[in-house]
């Protein structure tokens, strides 16, 4: 059954994000007018505790046009709550979009590429621009990730850890995906990989944050759960990745 009813749904995913909404949610809102695309959004909180969800509470009673919150009664990781976001979307792509870090142009963008091809998961690539990054062991990071991901996966991604992510709900539905942490992303990528869907890439526009101002993600702590999740799809059978129909 197709229940796809917009071109596009954009999925952002929130813990203890107070001081960043209240920045630039009001921005994001108005620039979402000016999208040459149908398009829905899909906000899911992690159980925050610093006044986000009084904000998104505050977001629900405004009854902005095709907008979802869905409020978690625990902290699901942001792969857990992309996951519970895609349950309920109803757009032929899904957009993981951080309004932190990313330009909202970069949708459109994408959207302009999707519609040219037949690309099934389209990544964001911070490297193809401008190498702009806080900190070494992030990029460091983000490089070995992606050779390695490239030797095993026969891929030629840059930048596999661009946080805006564009691919197909159809071809995500047909796969098993349980990761609920940062390494979701990675898991994404691999999967669609080793199936031989479509993955392609496109310049973005990067603001990164500091630690002090939110940025969660631990290059030790997140890196071992990352490269995990990689031998792990490296060592999977295709059979095992995809659904029973």
């Amino acid at each position: 059954m197709n229940n796809e009813k917009y071109e596009i749904s954009i999925v952002c995913c929130y813990y203890n994000e107070i001081n960043i909404l209240k920045k630039k949610f009001e921005k994001f809102i108005s620039d979402r007018k000016k999208f040459n695309f149908s398009n829905e959004i899909i906000i899911a909180d992690n159980n925050s505790s610093d006044g986000t969800v009084d904000f998104l509470s505050g977001i629900v009673n405004q009854n902005i046009e095709n907008l979802k919150v869905i409020f978690n009664s625990k902290n699901l990781g942001k792969g857990g709550s992309i996951r519970k976001c895609t349950e309920i979307a109803s757009g032929k792509y899904i957009a993981i979009f951080d309004i932190d870090e990313y330009c909202t142009d970069d949708l459109v963008s994408g959207i302009q590429i999707l519609k040219k091809g037949n690309v099934d998961l389209l990544i964001g690539s911070r490297l193809l621009r401008n190498k702009i990054f806080l900190y070494k062991k992030n990029y460091y990071g983000v490089v070995f990730f992606t050779k390695l991901i490239n030797f095993i996966f026969k891929t030629n991604l840059s930048d596999s850890a661009g946080a805006t992510k564009i691919f197909r709900k159809k071809k995500f539905d047909e796969i098993n995906i349980f990761t609920n942490g940062f390494d979701f992303e990675f898991d994404l990528i691999c999967k669609f990989a080793k199936l031989n869907y479509l993955i392609d890439e496109y310049p973005v526009k990067y603001s990164p944050r500091t630690f002090a101002e939110g940025k969660k993600i631990r290059a030790i702590r997140d890196g071992i759960k990352i490269l995990i999740t990689i031998l792990l799809n490296f060592l999977t059978s295709k059979k095992s990745i995809l659904k029973t129909l």
